[in-house]
């Protein structure tokens, strides 16, 4: 199984997704999004994660989150979804599961990258039609970040070396993964393939395996 240099993945921003079971709407009252936004930041005195930008829709939600370890990351979120989902299956007198899966995260490498993630970040309700400006929606935090962080002119451009850190950082998650002893190579040879459409020299390169092997292995 391959090793990956800790330097080659290392970040400590990240843009976290989260999102409702079956992409049901989660959020549906002010009182509830509000609630979420409480225990976002209450939850911030007992865990090393600081909330760079955040917006809150219906079905999902989407933070800019900065942390020196992602296991802290892990914490929080899980944390702050259990405590949401304890809070909505009571108010709507139901059971099971409130969001789907755990939550999704994606390693931010540059500044570039960064800038883009914000507006990204701030620009979900506008593009979902329920504002005109991102200023105008109510459930962000955008009124409270510098203006240079939301400038237009900040456009990531996806270079090589970021894409790589991008897919070290990816390939890492499915290692630490305690799912078992299933053989997480097929898994990453599919991830490097069809995600980003890499050679199979160049998986076999990354993985430390032969190039049929990579082959024989994404034709699973």
């Amino acid at each position: 199984m391959p090793r990956f240099s800790r330097e080659s993945i290392n970040t400590t921003y990240f843009h976290v997704m989260t999102q409702g079971i079956d992409k049901k709407y989660i959020f549906n009252e002010p009182a509830e999004i509000k609630f979420y936004i409480k225990i976002m930041y209450e939850l911030l005195k007992e865990h090393n994660v600081k909330i760079i930008a955040y917006c809150i829709m219906n079905n999902h939600a989407h933070m800019l989150i900065k942390t020196d370890q992602i296991t802290e990351l892990s914490k929080y979120m899980q944390r702050l979804n259990s405590k949401y989902a304890v809070y909505y299956n009571k108010i709507h007198s139901r059971v099971g599961y409130v969001f789907r899966d755990r939550f999704k995260s994606q390693g931010i490498y540059d500044e570039k990258q960064f800038y883009n993630c914000i507006k990204y970040i701030y620009d979900n309700p506008v593009k979902a039609r329920m504002c005109k400006r991102p200023e105008d929606y109510p459930y962000s935090n955008y009124k409270k970040i510098p203006l240079e962080m939301i400038d237009d002119k900040y456009t990531f451009i996806d270079t090589e070396e970021t894409k790589e850190k991008e897919y070290l950082y990816e390939l890492e998650k499915i290692l630490n993964r305690n799912d078992g002893t299933y053989d997480k190579l097929p898994v990453m040879v599919k991830f490097l393939k069809d995600k980003y459409d890499l050679s199979f020299r160049k998986i076999s390169k990354i993985l430390k395996i032969g190039r049929e092997k990579a082959r024989e292995l994404y034709n699973k």
